[in-house]
């Protein structure tokens, strides 16, 4: 029963896309941005929105990872988004997770399914390794595995490199407590590999999480063992701590290129105080996910507490609770139950864990305060040790089911009076039911004015609210029934009867099905079943700038254009991006104006910006195109058209309007009256296509653009027909595409239609469809040539002097004094321009520099004709090379020396944990050789 709940858990929570018939990727909500929501995506609705930093960043890495390692190559760099960023050189992706292996050996849409069922595996198998090495029997293990994989972290984070860290943390406490128990070398060897396994899973708070709990496990667990000689902790205390720095050994090749970056990174506002926990309601979703409102766009009510549901929900489920309570309502049993020390350290480790995380308080300030504890606590929110606390409330959950499962056994071995024992069992259950209700109620108080504040129907949300607290409730009510049933058939006078038995496994089968069915009912609701077609599809504009791009970079500008974080998985350089940002780059975009780092790890631009479009900080940038979104204001000169009244649209009727005489870059219509629902609207169907024609009846241009009209509101339309020659007559030729006519300002007769003409400001429009691509004309070779340099030391006003426009488009701006450039030019040929290296073939007239506008200031050195050469900083975020006069092949390439170095001690550290195992071997091979040959022979008979 217990292995079928598992499969049932797994498999029907998971379900179609692990048969390929969807993707487990939130890419139906990525398909609502821009450019895919233009480009035959409108309508789509999402399944969850809260899981937009999975493809704005970790899924495009995953891909540009694969991509690489298909070609034989191992990318430590990813140059596509923000100027450039480590890949596979840091965890921060989990791609030497021992659970990202399906992203190389399946197609990217089809791996997310099978990396989450993998992550399923270990869980539930590391939790049930370490139940049945702490006595526990089979089927309360497999129900520990189960609740643990199914609890709130496990299932909020998906497809992060959060849970890839948290699914070891079973595991984690399977080898140490195997270590406990068997005090050999090769099980403190073992121990080494979970350890790796967190740190190389890429978040390193839930991995200190993990390991701070399994150190005082690990220490209680010995001080039991020990208490009479504490003497004797010594060895194996020292045998664990060998096990830690072999763990952290096996993941240095990751760890030092890590905290190499990190010192360079833009790392702020990340400070915590005492009251940065979990709102108190939560606690609430511990028996049910959705009290609080769902992920799922086409529902009603949304999740309204202050707290994201991925930080906040805490789901271990309403039969799993009561099985704590069963735990908690009988000390002593449960106790007995494991080994000495682990019931009382994993009672008080949950308790301490829930304080810190719900309530906060003294203990998280002292905690925060603590030297050793302090970058835990202090710079990581709390919430996310929820993944130590699941796994502790799986163990409890395991123990109050093998309760229940020898309860037959201990009511006939019992032979003390129950007095006290009974009444401290019925204040458990009174104390857990007032507490019940007492929370429900608050938690009801806190729908009402979260769901008013968020602006949401307070009545829907109430009624949510109430069906899913119901819900839970019910199920407590059949686990309860359940426990009554497993104690009455236990009972001597009754369980030696014929019908004990069935009852016994009926009851006991019905919670692991309570348990399996709601777990995987929350991962069926919360998971993301996207069309396969929504995975990164590629849309007119990818096609545009994979044509014209080249070697250069496009900035956009909001959602609506291009997704930010989203060019690395169509090989588009760009500025935007979602990564931790090198703190050089970040002063340079401050020169930006109005700020183009909205939060810590996000690079993006605000629609219809000027003078972030003209910005001469992006034109150093080698920032080719600007994309805007088909809707955003058009920049340039509105030729407004006299107004005479109104006329009528009609669908499919073609209008031709004369308009100002060339170049054109847009025009505008404006509506008026009651515009009719499906032109009020995003649809596929209802569009308006405009046509430009010269007096030759040659289309200059043409586009068609979804509608979304408001009455009143100018409605713009880009055209590329911004490089006609100047007096050129042209021609619009209008047809709306819709059901119903719509009402525009009219010109004697005819729509009434403004011009939006060229401003002289350095932009030229190349391409209208999904999105607006201008050209940025100004903007410099992104690997240029420069034959003067200045330096300039303070960073500030380096970055004045980047931004003022006044810099010559030849020059370089140095951080700290070098070579003098010689002002004579060169040309500058690209030859190779990979991920990890860019090889440029210079003729110089004279000496200068070789500047690379990518955000390679940490981790990268330069060769000039193969010798090392300085790679210095250059216009504050990028880097140059001084090059002589004369031919040379200049190479740039990520090359980090101590990264060298530590892949090296790693691979030492695994061939001295295989070691370890073989040595045992061969020494117990020798001991009985020397036992055999020290032995008399046997007499003759």
């Amino acid at each position: 029963m217990a292995v079928l709940g598992v499969l049932l858990f797994a498999l029907w929570g998971i379900g179609g896309p692990l048969v390929g018939s969807s993707t487990l990727a939130p890419t139906d909500e990525l398909v609502t941005q821009g450019p895919w929501v233009s480009d035959g995506f409108v309508g789509t609705v999402p399944s969850n929105t809260y899981l937009d930093d999975t493809y704005t960043s970790q899924l495009p890495s995953e891909m540009l990872f694969k991509q690489q390692l298909d070609h034989g190559k191992v990318a430590q760099w990813n140059p596509y988004g923000a100027a450039g960023s480590a890949l596979g050189a840091i965890p921060d992706y989990a791609l030497y997770s021992p659970l990202s292996v399906p992203f190389y050996v399946m197609p990217s849409w089809l791996a997310p399914a099978y990396e989450r069922l993998l992550e399923i595996v270990c869980s539930v198998g590391g939790a049930f390794l370490f139940l049945r090495r702490v006595s526990l029997s089979r089927p309360s293990a497999l129900l520990g595995g189960i609740v643990f994989a199914g609890s709130g972290f496990m299932v909020a984070w998906l497809g992060f490199p959060q849970t890839r860290v948290a699914s070891f943390i079973p595991a984690l406490f399977w080898v140490v407590e195997r270590f406990i128990q068997q005090r050999r070398a090769r099980d403190a060897a073992l121990a080494a590999l979970p350890v790796a396994a967190l740190l190389l899973g890429g978040f390193p708070s839930v991995a200190g999480y993990a390991l701070l709990t399994a150190a005082a496990y690990a220490l209680v667990r010995l001080v039991g063992e020990h208490r009479e000689d504490l003497r004797r902790l010594l060895r194996p205390v020292l045998y664990l701590g060998g096990s830690l720095a072999a763990g952290v050994g096996l993941a240095l090749f990751q760890l030092i290129p890590f905290l190499t970056f990190y010192k360079s990174w833009m790392v702020v506002n990340r400070d915590q105080t005492s009251a940065d926990t979990l709102p108190f309601a939560s606690v609430l979703t511990s028996i049910s996910p959705w009290p609080f409102g769902t992920v799922d766009a086409h529902d009603p009510v949304q999740f309204v507490l202050d707290r994201n549901m991925v930080e906040a929900v805490s789901y271990i489920g309403a039969a799993a609770v009561v099985l704590i309570l069963v735990t908690v309502a009988m000390p002593r049993r449960s106790r007995a139950t494991l080994p000495t020390g682990a019931w009382v350290f994993i009672t008080a480790a949950t308790a301490a864990w829930a304080e810190l995380i719900y309530l906060g308080g003294p203990p998280l300030a002292g905690a925060q305060k603590l030297p050793v504890l302090r970058s835990l606590f202090e710079q990581n929110f709390v919430g996310r040790a929820r993944s130590i606390l699941g796994f502790l409330l799986a163990v409890l959950v395991a123990v109050g089911f093998e309760l229940l499962l020898r309860a037959r056994q201990q009511r006939e071995q019992q032979a003390k009076t129950w007095s006290r024992r009974q009444l401290w069992a019925g204040a458990v259950v009174a104390g857990g039911a007032g507490s019940g209700i007492a929370m429900a109620y608050h938690g009801r108080g806190t729908m009402r004015e979260a769901a008013k504040a968020s602006g949401q129907s307070v009545e829907k949300a109430l009624s949510l609210y109430h069906t899913e607290i119901l819900y839970a409730a019910g199920i407590i009510a059949v686990a309860i029934a359940c426990v009554a049933a497993l104690f009455v058939a236990a009972h001597p006078k009754i369980g030696n009867r014929e019908g004990a038995r069935y009852v016994r496994f009926g009851a006991a089968g019905t919670l692991i099905v309570l348990a399996a069915v709601q777990g995987a009912q929350f991962m069926r609701g919360y998971y993301p079943h996207s069309p396969k077609s929504t995975f990164f599809p590629v849309t007119d504009t990818h096609t545009f700038l994979a044509d014209n791009l080249g070697d250069e970079r496009y900035a956009s500008a909001g959602g609506a254009a291009i997704m930010f974080g989203t060019s690395t998985a169509y090989d588009l350089r760009s500025v935007n991006g979602h990564t931790f940002l090198n703190a050089n780059l970040a002063t340079m975009l401050q020169g930006v104006p109005d700020g183009a780092i909205p939060y810590t790890t996000y690079v993006d631009f605000k629609p219809g910006d000027l003078l972030q479009a003209t910005s001469t900080v992006l034109d150093r940038l080698g920032t080719k195109y600007w994309v805007a979104g088909p809707g955003d204001t058009i920049f340039g000169t509105v030729n407004t058209a006299p107004r005479s009244g109104t006329t009528q649209l009609i669908p499919g009727k073609p209008v031709t309007v004369p308009l100002l005489s060339g170049p054109v870059r847009g025009i505008q219509l404006t509506p008026r009256g009651a515009i009719p629902a499906d032109i009020a609207a995003l649809a596929d169907d209802t569009t308006i296509e405009v046509a430009v024609h010269d007096p030759s009846g040659r289309q200059i241009a043409q586009v068609s653009r979804l509608t979304g009209i408001q009455s009143g509101v100018p409605f713009p339309i880009a055209l590329a027909a911004d490089s006609v020659p100047a007096g050129t007559p042209l021609t619009a030729t209008i047809t709306l595409h819709a059901t119903a006519p719509l009402t525009v300002d009219a010109d004697a007769g005819l729509p009434a239609v403004d011009t939006v003409t060229d401003a002289a400001d350095g932009l030229r429009v190349v391409y209208s469809g999904s999105t607006v691509i201008y050209q940025r004309l100004n903007a410099l070779p992104r690997i240029r040539w420069a034959s003067q340099s200045t330096v300039v030391p303070a960073p500030d006003q380096r970055v004045s002097m980047l931004a003022s426009g006044t810099l010559p488009d030849d020059t370089v701006v140095l951080s700290d004094p070098g070579p003098a450039g010689s002002g004579q030019p060169a040309t500058v040929q690209v030859s190779d321009d990979g991920t990890d290296s860019i090889t440029t073939d210079v003729d110089a007239h004279g000496a200068g520099y070789l500047v690379v506008a990518d955000a390679d200031q940490v981790g990268w050195q330069a060769t000039v004709d193969g010798h090392r050469a300085d790679l210095v900083p250059a216009d504050e975020g990028l880097v140059a090379v001084n090059v002589p006069a004369g031919r040379h092949t200049v190479t740039v390439h990520y090359d980090l020396p101590r990264q060298t170095a530590a892949t090296a001690v790693s691979g030492v550290v695994a061939l001295g944990l295989l070691a370890v195992p073989a040595g045992e071997w061969w020494l117990g091979r020798r001991r009985r050789r020397r036992r055999r040959s020290a032995d008399p022979p046997a007499a003759e008979a």
